[in-house]
């Protein structure tokens, strides 16, 4: 018999390319979990006819193990405020699944395969099902199910309580040979966990969502990873580019280190803006959060928020068999007002559609469902689904200060049916009816916003959106990404624009995208005219500090010439003179978060 020679790689810096899920950055030896589930062949293990009854027990014995073992991880979260504990829920549903438990009881008895390979078989038709569906949304379920399947298998191969919960002396790159799942987060040491490295799994899976919580970069898709990286190779990986460093040099290690210090500048600027803020000439600027979960205020709380901009309500579409009842929404709502402190809170009704679509919901086949039948076109259409969210806002919000805000407003006149809708559902439960207002988003209303004026009681331009349909390029296409920039000078007048009408008729107008979030673009938007920011709970403290660095009146006349700047190099070029001039070396001083919507 051959002895296998394991013959070392050489240690030189390797870099390896993948796509950024979490960003962050991360150091530490690699450690390699779990073995994959998708396979080009099965390993296949048969079982003798006697066999196949205890088969049968063993897979409901560890059914119901898993069951308890997701419970206790559930209620092991309800106490981290930063998790949202109801992505492990859905691992029960599967579980209890009947579609999936006859199936693999039918291999077992019909086949005779071992339970190991029939939980594998079984796993992998699901998989590829849920791959070749028409939504991002269905393809991100399979990593669900890839979950399941090794958390039903590892009781196969463990100890009696089938855990695999392990601790590090150091820190460490996880690296998983098959698609992401929470697991892989919650069976180690957390704290020991500097970055993952997966084969797949994309940004809106469960265990992405778990990561981002626990700000454990994530990188994806990176190929052939075994032929590069073994067992304690020093790893580092920065996911703010995608990319992953082997054996990294003495420069990027160092990088990393100083990248380590700004966390600790965050803190201090963390505790420093629990409260609010002005400009050096004493005019106030809100800085408010945007969220999704009712944690989430808590963490804007913390942060320093003036106030919730965004409750995104689609999360309470997520895991779900069917539409929320009235009680769902008000429970929801009620959650999240009550942890306000009193705070102003604008609720926008769920932006069904694009890439949230709820796997219950009946939508149409649509070529292109961003700029199909989605949110306020759907509430106008199916107005029971319109009238439970309303009524179940005014309910929550008694007693509180909040206001509605609707999404994908195109026209004058769906809003002013819209708002109509909201009054009647108000008048016919006895309530009052709450502030009502538009996001900004699609090009036509944007442009046409000084029509809205007498009928809003606020605004708000989602940036993200608006910039895709105005660039017609979608920001996730790495093909045409490049078109979406918040600095295209056409794109800029557009905003100014709007920030004008919306300050000359005293209406009160909050940026809600990425751009609201980027520190480099702080100074601008101030010097547009933006007096209400609305971001990430993370961004706050850090836009905060630049607005306390810079005169408002300053900001303005810095500005006023941007209508002849013609190209993006151009707006670029004078975006970072303009910082330099203005904040001098403030920036230098703040560590770079990337914000989200």
């Amino acid at each position: 018999m051959k002895k296998k020679t394991n013959t070392e790689k050489p240690k030189i810096e390797q870099e390896l390319t993948g796509e950024s899920v979490v960003t962050g950055w991360g150091l530490g030896k690699a450690y390699f979990v779990g073995r994959a589930v998708q396979q080009q062949e099965t390993s296949v293990v048969t079982i003798s006819r006697e066999a196949v009854g205890g088969e049968i027990i063993r897979f409901n014995e560890i059914r119901d193990r898993a069951r308890k073992d997701y419970r206790k991880l559930i209620q092991d979260l309800d106490s981290e405020s930063t998790v949202d504990a109801s992505i492990l829920d859905v691992y029960e549903h599967i579980l209890d699944d009947p579609s999936f438990i006859g199936q693999v009881v039918e291999t077992i008895s019909a086949k005779m395969y071992d339970l190991e390979t029939s939980i594998r078989m079984v796993s992998n038709d699901f998989i590829k099902r849920f791959e070749s569906a028409g939504t991002a949304y269905l393809k991100e379920r399979a990593s669900d199910m890839v979950e399941v399947c090794e958390k039903l298998v590892s009781y196969l191969h463990c100890g009696e309580d089938g855990s695999r919960t392990k601790t590090f002396v150091d820190s460490v790159v996880l690296v998983v040979l098959r698609t992401f799942t929470p697991t892989d987060i919650l069976s180690y040491d957390r704290s020991k966990i500097s970055a993952v490295i997966t084969v797949s799994g994309g940004k809106t899976s469960h265990a992405a969502i778990l990561a981002r919580s626990y700000n454990i970069p994530v990188i994806s898709g990176v190929r052939n990873i075994s032929d590069h990286i073994n067992p304690n190779d020093e790893i580092l990986v920065d996911s703010d580019k995608g990319t992953v460093y082997v054996y990294p040099n003495p420069r990027l290690v160092d990088a990393y280190r100083k990248k380590t210090h700004g966390e600790e500048i965050y803190r201090e600027l963390r505790s420093k803006w629990n409260r609010p803020v002005y400009t050096r000439d004493g005019i106030k600027i809100e800085v408010l959060a945007n969220i999704s979960l009712p944690e989430d205020v808590e963490e804007a709380v913390q942060n320093g928020a003036d106030g919730i901009g965004l409750v995104r309500t689609e999360y309470l579409l997520s895991n779900r068999k069917d539409m929320p009842t009235e009680e769902a929404h008000m429970a929801y709502y009620d959650s999240i007002l009550s942890k306000g402190r009193g705070k102003h809170c604008t609720i926008r009704l769920m932006d069904i559609g694009g890439d949230k679509i709820p796997q219950f919901f009946d939508m149409p086949q649509e070529f292109n469902p961003f700029m199909g039948w989605r949110a306020i076109r759907i509430f106008l259409e199916r107005k029971e689904i319109f009238e439970t969210q309303v009524l179940a806002i005014l309910k929550a919000g008694q007693g509180y200060d909040y206001s509605i805000m609707v999404p994908m407003v195109t026209t004058l006149q769906e809003w002013i049916e819209a708002k109509a809708f909201i009054r009647e559902v108000a008048a016919k439960a006895g309530m009052p009816m709450p502030r009502c207002g538009v996001l900004f988003e699609v090009p036509l209303a944007t442009l046409e916003i000084n029509m809205f004026m007498k009928e809003i009681d606020f605004a708000s331009i989602g940036t993200n959106d608006l910039i895709q349909y105005l660039s017609a390029a979608d920001r996730n296409n790495s093909k045409v990404n490049y078109l979406y920039n918040p600095v295209e000078p056409a794109f800029l007048r557009i905003i100014r624009n709007a920030i004008k009408i919306a300050n000359d008729n005293g209406k009160p107008l909050s940026i809600c995208g990425e751009m609201a979030g980027h520190p480099l673009h702080t100074v601008l938007l101030v010097g547009l005219g933006l007096r209400r920011f609305s971001v990430m709970p993370r961004s706050i403290p850090l836009i905060k500090e630049i607005i306390a660095n810079i005169s408002f009146a300053e900001a303005a006349e810095s500005i006023s010439h941007i209508d002849v700047i013609e190209s993006m190099e151009e707006m670029l070029e004078w975006l970072k003179n303009l910082n330099l001039r203005l904040l001098g070396d403030v920036l230098k001083r703040i560590p770079y978060i990337e914000s989200s919507v």
